[in-house]
């Protein structure tokens, strides 16, 4: 069924919009920490694929987000999921992390992108201890980028509004959009291997 729907809603909804889900459902989460945490499971090596393995995605958000998903919720986090893996195995690269319009304040846009790499640390941390693969080794580059967002995520939002702080911004969403392609690609192919190994 999640399948099915994958073509469906390949479009990512927008910060906005995100964020009126989450608000209409009772939570005060930032958008770009839930997308954050499901791109760091994608990265820990789970998958939206099926029913089962997104009961297990919408269990794991919720304990590294410390949320309830319920509802109307669940659907638009399945739809959230689907839509992250599609962009992210796009050929094309249009993965983009969930942050608001370029229009909004830059205080606002440093907040959110310091969220959306807490979130990813803390959706791949509880991914690797769900899938007890904490004894595997992290590839030499995912761990490298989880420090870069280890740093990131204590970014400084009193930062004050200028060009260079408008470029330092666009490199630093350029930084994690791709470290964040690699380390979910990587995850993929390695638990596509072991699949294929297991029935080998």
């Amino acid at each position: 069924m999640l399948l099915d729907a994958l073509g469906a809603f390949e479009d990512m909804p927008s910060w906005g919009d995100a964020a009126d889900s989450l608000f209409n459902a009772g939570q005060t989460l930032n958008p770009s920490a839930l997308h954050g945490a499901m791109a760091g499971l994608l990265g820990a090596g789970f998958s939206p694929h099926t029913e089962h393995h997104f009961s297990a995605t919408v269990a794991a958000l919720e304990k590294a987000l410390a949320i309830d998903l319920t509802g109307d919720l669940v659907d638009f986090v399945s739809r959230l999921s689907l839509a992250t893996l599609s962009a992210i195995q796009d050929a094309d690269y249009t993965f983009q992390p969930l942050l608001p319009e370029d229009d909004g304040s830059l205080e606002e846009r440093l907040l959110s992108i310091a969220e959306w790499s807490r979130g990813f640390l803390s959706g791949f941390t509880q991914g690797i201890t769900l899938r007890e693969a904490a004894g595997e080794p992290i590839p030499t580059m995912t761990a490298e980028a989880l420090k870069d967002m280890a740093v990131i995520a204590q970014v400084d939002t009193e930062e004050s509004d200028s060009e260079d702080a408008e470029r330092q911004l666009e490199d630093i969403i350029e930084y994690i959009r791709f470290a964040a392609i690699n380390i979910v690609t990587e995850a993929q192919s390695l638990q596509e291997g072991n699949s294929e190994n297991l029935q080998s």
